[in-house]
């Protein structure tokens, strides 16, 4: 199939803005859709949205709209471009996670419900594999975590009852 819109998505090297829809909300498809259901949502979204079949006052729109969602498909319907525009969204959430980690909250209250907002969106719902392979990689940690701490404190009380001893030896003998 031909590429609808041979311009290339808007700021494909940078990471999208926060504020803006995202493709996937464009087409109203789950982040990891196959590309027969983008194919399809998209083809239901340009029957809605053309804006041969709007009156004239809706004209403008329509055709604002229909652009977005010819960027939207020709992003998505393409690997390499879909590659890069899920991983410039995994680049912003990221950058979101770690300005509400370190910047205080009165400087991102007011976009930080809406970058967790997109990020639920983004999140697929774990298996139940996936969560028991968690919950064992947990208890793994937890695990690992006390043994090393059990095993410096053992070590510590040793090396100062070795101290004791040394320190009382050394004190009899001068």
């Amino acid at each position: 199939m031909a590429d609808p819109n041979p311009s290339p998505p808007p700021r494909a090297s940078g990471p999208p803005d926060p504020d803006a829809e995202t493709f996937y909300e464009v087409l109203g498809v789950p982040f990891g859709a196959p590309q027969a259901e983008i194919a399809k949502a998209y083809r239901a979204a340009m029957k809605r949205a053309h804006p041969d079949q709007q009156r004239e006052e809706r004209r403008a729109a329509a055709e604002e709209r229909a652009k977005r969602l010819n960027q939207a498909y020709a992003t998505l319907a393409s690997p390499e471009k879909r590659r890069a525009y899920d991983q410039s969204i995994r680049q912003q959430t990221i950058q979101d996670q770690v300005m509400r980690q370190y910047v205080p909250g009165s400087f991102h209250a007011g976009w930080l419900a809406e970058a967790e907002a997109r990020d639920a969106k983004l999140r697929r719902e774990r298996t139940a594999a996936e969560k028991a392979e968690a919950r064992k990689a947990d208890r793994s940690a937890l695990v690992s975590l006390l043994l090393v701490f059990g095993g410096v404190t053992v070590a510590l009380i040793v090396a100062l009852l070795l101290f004791g001893v040394v320190e009382s030896l050394l004190a009899r003998m001068f």
